[in-house]
């Protein structure tokens, strides 16, 4: 009796039995390593589209931007307000400044549009430095203020700079007793280093009695950098000169065993925006406003502090130079 004709799935089935048969062993170990090598090749394919797909579902990580970190701010107070720029003298008037802690978004700008210094008060540069020797006051002095100077004076387009001061500061620096204090640690309070008052005292100092005569502008300007890189311990940050109300800038008195000078700290807001750079190089600077006697625009002040990069906990501390400089335009 005739058998009927196989269809369909059957017949594929009958032809691959058929064909395995004629093969040899060697010949059927290399078919289903063929076959298990499309079916793997179509598996990873389809994965890989589908990662691909949800690429664009997944928002990015906020870490890659921007992080919270805390900044101590002024607490308001209707009391005159000063303290002291160096450890306070034994028997001496307790400080009347008050700080709180708030946690703010501090937006990386390696992720974004670098700030501008008349837009935002604070400007990052890459601009090399030939100096080593940051401890060294005499070789600061006389190599670093004037490469310096002629950063400031390329970056401003100014008529001419003169560098003033330096600090040199390192985190969880300890000074042994009875040396004189001559590095700092880092601030992790917002402040600026001058008011419209206290720089046109420097700028008389500096210049003369009337040495506001005759300029069109002059400005008070930070130029800032690590000396040992990369930078993670107290990083810097800026305040976007452009969210600063200037209710928020209180002045301070600050006083010295040898003189007083007068800052701004900074009331916190909701609407200011901080940035920093991260991993900074010794390479990279932040050049960035305490005072510009130009009418009052966005970028007229840039309050900073250091802040705890949570990120890192154990790195090596913190190694920074700042300059003070005035810029003069005639």
């Amino acid at each position: 009796m005739a058998q009927p004709a196989l269809t369909g799935r059957g017949a594929r089935i009958t032809k691959v039995a058929l064909v395995n048969f004629f093969l040899t062993t060697a010949q059927r170990t290399r078919s289903l390593a063929a076959n298990r090598a499309r079916i793997l090749s179509h598996i990873n394919s389809e994965v890989l589209r589908m990662r691909t797909t949800n690429l664009a579902a997944v928002p990015a990580d906020p870490r890659d931007s921007a992080l919270q970190a805390e900044i101590d701010f002024l607490v308001p107070s209707a009391e005159r307000l000063f303290a002291y720029g160096r450890d306070a003298p034994r028997g001496g008037e307790a400080e009347t400044v008050r700080f709180a802690s708030h946690a703010v978004k501090i937006e990386d700008v390696r992720d974004g549009e670098l700030p501008a210094l008349d837009q935002h008060g604070a400007m990052l540069g890459r601009w090399p430095t030939r100096v080593r020797r940051f401890y060294d006051d005499s070789h600061v002095q006389n190599r670093y203020y004037p490469e310096s100077a002629d950063i400031i004076r390329a970056a401003l387009g100014a008529d001419r700079v003169i560098v003033f001061d330096h600090n040199v500061r390192r985190g969880a620096a300890s000074q042994p007793a009875g040396q004189p204090h001559t590095i700092g640690r880092p601030v992790h309070h917002a402040h600026t280093d001058y008011t419209p008052s206290s720089a046109l005292r420097r700028l008389r100092q500096e210049f003369g009695p009337h040495a506001e005569e005759g300029l069109s502008r002059y400005l008070q300007v930070n130029l800032w950098r690590p000396i040992r890189g990369p930078l993670r311990d107290a990083p810097l940050a800026m305040c976007d000169g452009a969210t600063v109300a200037a209710h928020s800038l209180r002045t301070v008195e600050l006083r010295y065993a040898d003189r007083t000078g007068e800052i701004y700290y900074l009331l916190h807001d909701p609407g200011q925006r901080w940035f920093f750079a991260s991993d900074m190089t010794v390479d990279e600077a932040w050049l960035f406003k305490n005072f510009d006697s130009a009418s009052p625009g966005p970028g007229r002040v840039a309050p900073h502090s250091a802040f705890t990069d949570a990120r890192y906990p154990h790195v090596p501390p913190r190694e920074s130079i700042e300059v003070r400089a005035l810029a003069i335009f005639h």
